[in-house]
């Protein structure tokens, strides 16, 4: 009797976002405050500044939260 091996398909994209996902999700998260700091430099109203301050962070949680969630798939859905 032979046994075969299985092999499962590699996930490139989930790994690169495991091992590299917080600087890259860091800095996605930064650009609506460095897109607000350019619009108030140009001479929008400082009222940008705060909406992009507030639209990063929620951005970052967002961000953050769905890094976990790859996280638990990982460790509980995808083989080893």
């Amino acid at each position: 009797m032979k046994l075969e091996r299985v092999t499962y398909p590699e996930y490139s994209c989930i790994n690169f976002l495991l091992k590299h996902g917080w600087w890259v999700f860091g800095l996605i998260a930064f650009l609506p405050v460095i897109a607000a700091v350019l619009a108030v430099s140009k001479g929008i109203s400082a009222w940008v500044l705060a909406i992009g301050v507030v639209c990063g962070a929620v951005a970052y949680l967002l961000l953050r939260a769905f890094l976990e969630l790859i996280q638990v798939i990982a460790d509980f859905i995808l083989p080893r």
